[in-house]
């Protein structure tokens, strides 16, 4: 199926206008975003998507005469659906770019954002009235409409602090009053920053297409930071203070402890090309689902000879920065690689482009080594040729 890609997401903007004007600062709705959008799923495929073991599905059913929600989780058999009610009812698959040729390649869309800001693509579809109540997300959020009407409303103020509705097995704002309504058609954008409460009811039945990034939180960062650092640190490395002088106040801590501990913290955050490349393996390392006993038995070489692409699988994060002694480091899967510069195009190819071929391989040995290592793993697949 060919995916129709728009030449741009955002209507008469640019990519740099609306980073510029929108990005992590106000709502944006673009009527027409993807022209002729037609869904790569079906609901009747979406539905049978869900039965799938590695498919992340979820499905949420309101009460509204108990003003009660219930949420159960996957995989679901068709008799189910079979047997919901006509209304209020919605099934989320999440990282479904994951389980979908043509739903990753709906990343294209946003290709100028960074590629360890984007997590996924979840679906949703909902029965007459469904939803998943009012909320928020903690990250950028771009709502393609693929199928049917959603009514969306939206509060442009950013929530400080959350008011939940009690006892329920969601997570529904309990004081959401909308200031904007919107009726989004296929094709259809609406793109909300972080804390954001919205609210999105279908119209008939209808599928969203959800691009959700990713933002880790300051906590999650620094821990992960530190946990790497202790892995490095030498356990019988101690203070020490071979120039103590006598004190009149041994009862004071003193400053030389502080400072110690001080310097030791600033040597860390001070060695930028270290901090570089514990960053890079921090936000490489696999967030999604892998099949361990999907993992292929043959060699990347034998696996491309028929004509495929090497590519990133959808479930890790590849990526690369060039180093201060002209080198390049390559992320993946939670490790750094140190790489010569000239294999910069061959890395671009494979993380930004359409990916490596048998050809693209034979060229440097140890390079095919290292891809193929990353294959045996699971971090990197083989299209079919």
């Amino acid at each position: 199926m060919d995916m129709n890609l728009p030449d741009s997401f955002f209507g008469n903007l640019t990519p740099d206008e609306f980073l510029a004007e929108y990005w992590q600062k106000k709502p944006l709705l673009v009527r027409g975003a993807w022209p002729e959008f037609e869904t790569p799923l079906s609901p009747e495929a979406f539905m049978a998507l869900s039965a799938r073991e590695d498919a992340f599905s979820r499905l949420l059913v309101e009460k509204p005469e108990k003003n009660d929600w219930e949420m159960r989780e996957g995989p679901f058999q068709r008799e189910e659906f079979d047997a919901m009610p006509d209304s209020h009812w919605t099934l989320l698959i999440q990282e479904a770019d994951r389980l979908v040729p043509n739903v990753r390649k709906m990343l294209s869309a946003v290709s100028f954002l960074p590629k360890w800001r984007l997590d996924d693509v979840m679906i949703s579809y909902a029965a007459n009235g469904g939803g998943v109540g009012a909320h928020i997300d903690n990250y950028d959020v771009f709502l393609l409409q693929g199928y049917g009407q959603r009514r969306w409303q939206i509060n442009t103020t950013p929530v400080i602090e959350e008011n939940l509705i009690e006892d329920i097995d969601v997570s529904i704002l309990a004081d959401f009053v909308p200031d904007r309504d919107w009726v989004l058609e296929p094709g259809d954008m609406l793109y909300l920053p972080p804390r954001i409460a919205h609210f999105g009811v279908a119209l008939g039945p209808c599928m969203t297409y959800s691009i959700g990034c990713r933002a880790p939180s300051e906590q999650e960062m620094l821990a992960a930071v530190i946990e790497h650092a202790m892995m490095t640190l030498d356990p019988d490395e101690r203070y020490g203070d071979s120039d103590l002088k006598a004190s009149d106040a041994p009862g004071r801590l003193g400053r030389d402890a502080v400072k110690w501990i001080q310097e030791r913290v600033r040597a860390l955050v001070d060695d930028e090309e270290g901090l570089t490349e514990l960053v890079g393996a921090i936000l490489s390392q696999p967030r999604r689902w892998v099949d361990e006993d999907a993992l292929p038995e043959d060699s990347v070489m034998d696996a491309l000879s028929s004509g495929g692409m090497l590519r990133p699988a959808s479930s890790s994060q590849v990526l690369y920065e060039p180093s201060a002694d002209g080198d390049l480091i390559l992320f993946a899967a939670g490790e750094s690689y140190r790489l010569t510069a000239d294999l910069e195009s061959s890395v671009r190819q494979l993380v930004e482009g359409p990916g490596l071929s048998h050809s693209d391989l034979k060229a440097d040995l140890e390079w095919a080594e290292l891809l193929d290592e990353l294959y045996g793993q699971g971090t990197l697949v083989v299209d079919a040729g």
